[in-house]
């Protein structure tokens, strides 16, 4: 990754883009290297692929696709940020649903923008979005 180059946390949403190929952004910042994911975001994925035939090609280039990226593990900083940001949110009374507070949490705690189409992380003022 180029020196300077924030580092793209993608979200459950995004990685399931990359993988059906639906958007040449996020193939090239996973050829640049750029590309992080959260272990949260690992089992959402993994959840899904539950869901499909045993021998699905999806499920092939998934587990493939895991081996290449960095997967951060949570850690004792993205549990800070968690509880402070869920009870900024809730003071607003904008909450996020569960997952999605983990992973915006985690996201902050690495230094990261998270990757995502989902308009529900907008609420998170200091997180960078980027959309695939």
């Amino acid at each position: 990754m180029a020196a300077g180059t924030k580092r793209l946390m993608l979200d459950t949403n995004a990685m399931s883009a990359f993988l059906k190929r639906r958007s040449p952004r996020l193939d090239a910042w996973v050829r640049e290297q750029r590309c992080c994911l959260s272990a949260l975001v690992v089992a959402e994925i993994r959840y899904g692929l539950e869901k499909l035939p045993a021998a699905s090609r999806l499920q092939e280039l998934a587990e493939a696709t895991l081996e290449t990226l960095e997967i951060l593990p949570w850690s004792e900083a993205s549990s800070k940020v968690c509880g402070r940001l869920r009870a900024d949110l809730e003071r607003q009374g904008k909450p996020l649903a569960v997952m999605d507070l983990l992973i915006a949490s985690h996201a902050l705690s690495e230094g990261c923008a998270l990757v995502t189409a989902d308009r529900a992380f907008a609420n998170v003022a200091e997180l960078q979005l980027e959309p695939w």
